[in-house]
């Protein structure tokens, strides 16, 4: 993230903004509700600076592009009942980014590192992931996969988690996915992460005060 990029800031939050709209329909608020509330909802560009100096008077809000999952914990705090899934949490990211790139060619370059690591009988490992792009009628990103098994040069990898919109897509669908498709790799052996170049690029995208919190989600407590 660079000096200049501007970055939506809702005035006012957006958290308050769906907990509001919530309470005056008197039921869980959709998918398609949320993200209609998002798009309609006024927001201002502001710097990366003038965020972060915002963010100290008012706290932190919901993220517009993992705007379900956030709001679906932001109820979660609240108490609020039922209880919805919120599916998997979404970072958005410039795919242009010079460091995200990077995070690509590490991922790459290091591939063999997580052949190696992998059982011998070419099977998978339950703390091994690849990340490549997924694409549908209706939108596309990147999502990481469980790696069942490899297959050739290829991986068998089979989805975990969906995020929300993805359409198409059930959580233990299976794909092969060659090694040029793969962007990134991890092995999260009890906390202790291997690879995952663009989750550390993530977090360092994120103010000091929310890496704690991201560690915890992705159940990481050592980078090596």
């Amino acid at each position: 993230m660079t000096d200049d990029t501007l970055i939506p800031v809702f005035i006012p939050k957006l958290g308050a903004v769906l907990l509001s709209a919530e309470d005056s329909k008197g039921s869980p608020l959709s998918l398609e509700e949320v993200i209609a509330i998002r798009d309609g909802a006024t927001c201002i560009m502001m710097t990366p600076q003038a965020v972060a100096k915002f963010r100290e008077k008012r706290g932190n809000d919901i993220s517009p592009e993992s705007c379900w999952y956030d709001f679906q914990m932001l109820r979660r705090d609240l108490g609020r009942q039922p209880d919805l899934d919120p599916g998997a949490q979404v970072n958005l990211v410039d795919s242009q980014d010079a460091l995200f790139q990077q995070t690509i060619h590490d991922a790459r370059k290091t591939l063999d590192t997580f052949r190696q690591s992998l059982p011998a009988d070419g099977s998978g490992l339950k703390s091994a992931m690849i990340k490549t792009r997924i694409e549908t009628d209706e939108q596309t990103c990147y999502v990481w996969l469980h790696v069942v098994r490899c297959d050739g040069a290829n991986f068998v990898a089979s989805f975990f988690e969906v995020p929300a919109g993805l359409t198409g897509i059930a959580v233990g669908d299976e794909r092969t996915i060659a090694e040029n498709d793969v962007v990134d790799w991890a092995i999260n052996d009890n906390g202790d992460l291997s690879g995952g170049y663009s989750l550390r690029y993530q977090r360092q995208q994120l103010p000091e005060d929310q890496r704690a919190e991201y560690d915890e989600y992705i159940g990481v407590t050592h980078y090596r």
